[in-house]
């Protein structure tokens, strides 16, 4: 799974990193000069993915080894190596702290990420398809986290269909 995670992780950042240049145009046309609302577009993607991973992992308050090994692969590609491992210990920490800095960060079934409405707006005023391209990222995402503890779980790949049609919705 190491492998497995690592090359997952590898593409999401990959994919991702195209996307941060039209998110930060993005912000600055919405929000114009209020630096305070405007979000630094990895954090901005890294937050969403993240609440995915929550979304999908907390249905029954337990993380799967597997699933917490392909968390830590994200969070050391994109952040370093240097960066701690999460532990099942500190998992719902995280979740906590990372309510906390985002209080306003809720992904539910009903909203798309906030990274996706943002590429949205870019691509209606630009005549371009990063939204597209930011679905495709957090639905191989989304399922790589489902499929990572490779056991057959009814509510993940429910909230998992769930996420899928919202996000083909728009």
């Amino acid at each position: 799974m190491a492998i497995v995670g690592k090359v997952v992780s590898e593409v999401t950042v990959v994919v991702a990193v195209p996307l941060i240049p039209p998110l930060e145009a993005a912000q600055k046309e919405i929000y114009g000069e209020d630096e305070e609302r405007i979000i630094a577009s990895l954090d901005l993607i890294m937050g969403d993915l993240t609440m995915v991973v929550v979304m999908l992992t907390n249905i029954d308050s337990d993380i799967a080894s597997k699933e917490l090994e392909l968390i830590n692969d994200m969070r050391h590609v994109v952040f370093g190596s240097e960066i701690p491992e999460l532990t099942s210990n500190n998992y719902m920490e995280l979740f906590r702290e990372f309510l906390q800095l985002y209080p306003n960060k809720r992904l539910t079934l009903d909203h798309i990420p906030s990274s996706i409405r943002f590429l949205q707006t870019y691509d209606q005023g630009h005549g371009t398809e990063y939204a597209g391209k930011a679905k495709i990222l957090f639905i191989q995402f989304a399922e790589a986290i489902v499929k990572a503890d490779r056991e057959e779980d009814f509510a993940e790949s429910s909230t998992l269909a769930n996420f899928k049609d919202i996000l083909n919705a728009v």
